[in-house]
């Protein structure tokens, strides 16, 4: 009796063992395929992003220092392809006041580097009123940023990297602008910090 009680013993052992090696085999490996590592950016999420975002860049063509929060949602149209808008909110200080209010259309495209780290890089097109002191104007802009992105959660993400934003304007007093037209040197450069969800 005692012999069959050590051969059921053995025979439980030995298949919690083999049970235990199936179940590791079934647990993907993160490190295998970055793009498995995170579910950011799959078709049909929605992102609310950069609503705590601070961009505080300096101006080539004013001695002005900006300050930028712009509040975005953006949409997975396949997988790690994004289409989005952005409010645009600026404050200018320096040789002038300034204040800017527009919106601004971007596309993106998410590219996973690790089990929480990715980077998602946009490009945006947008219109934008200015005012400073004794003038308004209204000016387009160009944008590119390309944030890396640190996934804390499954549904939410932390993230900064560099900004570069053209503005192309026909009226002297504008935002990032003195020459009256795009020249190449009222362009801001900085660092965005971004702060989101999804769902």
């Amino acid at each position: 009796m005692r012999g069959s009680n050590n051969w059921t013993g053995l025979a439980l052992v030995a298949g919690l063992a083999v049970s235990a090696q199936a179940v590791a085999a079934e647990q993907p490996d993160l490190n295998a395929d970055p793009g498995r590592s995170s579910s950011f950016g799959q078709a049909g999420q929605m992102v609310i992003s950069q609503d705590l975002n601070g961009f505080l860049g300096y101006n080539t063509a004013s001695e002005v220092f900006l300050i930028r929060l712009e509040p975005s949602a953006d949409y997975f149209l396949q997988q790690n392809l994004s289409v989005g808008a952005s409010a645009l909110v600026a404050f200018g200080f320096g040789d002038s006041t300034v204040v800017g209010l527009g919106v601004l259309g971007r596309v993106g495209y998410h590219l996973p580097l690790g089990e929480r780290v990715s980077l998602w890089p946009k490009a945006g097109f947008g219109v934008q009123f200015a005012h400073v002191p004794g003038a308004s104007d209204v000016n387009f802009v160009l944008d590119f940023n390309a944030p890396v992105l640190f996934h804390l959660t499954p549904h939410f993400f932390i993230g900064a990297g560099p900004q570069v934003r053209a503005v192309i304007s026909q009226d002297v007093g504008s935002l990032g602008s003195e020459q009256g037209y795009f020249a190449g040197n009222d362009v801001t450069l900085g660092i965005t910090t971004t702060v989101g969800g999804y769902f």
